[in-house]
């Protein structure tokens, strides 16, 4: 009777181990190493991530430079999962463009899924942000230039997957974490005129 008795009560606290996550996969670690080399701050930006991201066994980033003096493309995701069913977590996305900031936010194929109200904020020549999106907007050469295309930079932090934050923590981490990329872009990009961008 004691073994029988014994192995009931074996079978019930494996089966309250489960139900409490025991078994489980375990959230992954976010290293500074692991953040993409194109973006700044790796260290500040992976205890972001660490805090925000959702719960994913194992994150796994990818980087794109593509320097030029024509066009200049700069991207880094972060996906979240085992290899065979990664998530869409996040996206930083540096590019050259002749558009402006806020030709980009009213472009319907732009704002679909990222929500219509943005806050605008101090940052390059046009910034604002919401809850899955943020945006700078930075001139990086002179009008007179030869290369039109380069004119201008749009950076922008996009939260593929929403954040586990609330709308405005949410928000508020995306502003930090598109200043912080625009930085490293208008850098990378070579740019002529300052980025004016906040301090940090």
């Amino acid at each position: 009777m004691s073994v029988v008795l014994a192995a009931v009560l074996l079978a019930g606290g494996l089966g309250i181990a489960a139900w409490q996550g025991a078994f489980a996969d375990e959230r992954g670690d976010i290293a500074a190493g692991d953040v993409c080399p194109n973006v700044s701050h790796r260290e500040r930006v992976a205890e972001i991530f660490r805090s925000v991201l959702p719960d994913y066994s194992s994150y796994v980033f990818s980087s794109d430079v593509k320097p030029g003096h024509e066009l200049f493309i700069s991207l880094c995701t972060v996906y979240g999962g085992k290899p065979q069913d990664q998530n869409h977590l996040v996206e930083f996305f540096g590019h050259s463009t002749v558009r402006g900031g806020i030709e980009a936010r009213e472009d319907e194929a732009f704002r679909w899924g990222h929500g219509e109200e943005f806050e605008p904020f101090r940052a390059g020549d046009e910034a604002w942000a919401g809850p899955r999106v943020a945006f700078v907007g930075m001139t990086c050469r002179e009008k007179t230039t030869k290369e039109p295309e380069m004119n201008r930079l749009a950076v922008t932090a996009i939260a593929k997957t929403p954040l586990g934050a609330s709308e405005a923590k949410s928000t508020a981490v995306l502003k930090e974490l598109v200043v912080d990329f625009a930085r490293q872009v208008h850098k990378d990009a070579e740019c002529e005129v300052p980025a004016r961008l906040p301090e940090g």
